[in-house]
């Protein structure tokens, strides 16, 4: 794709094959996968969510082993062993039950529709005694959301393109003024065409 574009803008073969070489070497990789940096975060983020879950079971193994060694060595009875086995359970489902909720309201945060630009950030500023997971669903998240977009609109990204209709495929069409590939930077024309595969040139 980026071979043929160059060809049409003009550049001669031996520009081409050393811009080519140029991507290779410093690991520049196009792609034209919808909405790669979000599936990305989303994948991130829920393997931060597996490593929590692990951990949680490794410590809650661990706290067991402890007191059912202190329950044989005579330090605790019967009783107090399955009182504090019970506790070291409920403890470790609550730190699941916590880890998927963050994992999941993470996720939400940094999709297309709310557009975080860092997650602590809105979260510093969220009421979460307010927010609760329903299913798949947030209770209680997008008032607070809309909200905090009025008051404080530089916690979230902006869009920077031009929507005036929609494309082929039912990808959305920019606005060809605002984006003259002839006065783009390589960079920022690899980068305008990788997002809008709909342009004309």
């Amino acid at each position: 794709m980026i071979k043929e574009l160059l060809k049409k803008i003009g550049y001669a073969n031996e520009d081409i094959t050393k811009i080519e070489k140029g991507l290779s070497d410093e690991k520049i990789f196009l792609t034209k996968e919808e909405n790669i940096e979000e599936r990305y975060s989303k994948l991130k983020t829920q393997k931060e969510d597996l490593e929590k879950q692990v951990q949680t079971l490794t410590e809650t193994n661990t706290n067991i082993q402890t007191e059912y060694d202190n329950y044989k060595k005579g330090s605790i009875t019967q009783e107090e062993y399955e009182t504090k086995v019970k506790e070291i359970q409920e403890e470790a489902d609550n730190k699941v039950k916590q880890n998927n909720f963050d994992s999941r309201l993470a996720v939400k945060l940094m999709s297309k529709e709310i557009n975080a630009k860092d997650v602590l950030d809105i979260k510093a500023n969220l009421d979460m005694s307010r927010i609760s997971l329903e299913g798949e669903n947030f209770i209680g998240l997008d008032e607070q959301i809309n909200s905090l977009k009025e008051r404080k609109d530089y916690l979230f990204n902006k869009e920077e393109t031009v929507i005036t209709g929609v494309g082929e495929n039912g990808r959305q069409k920019i606005d060809e003024d605002d984006h003259k590939l002839d006065t783009m930077s390589y960079s920022e024309m690899c980068d305008y065409l990788e997002k809008n595969p709909d342009a004309k040139i």
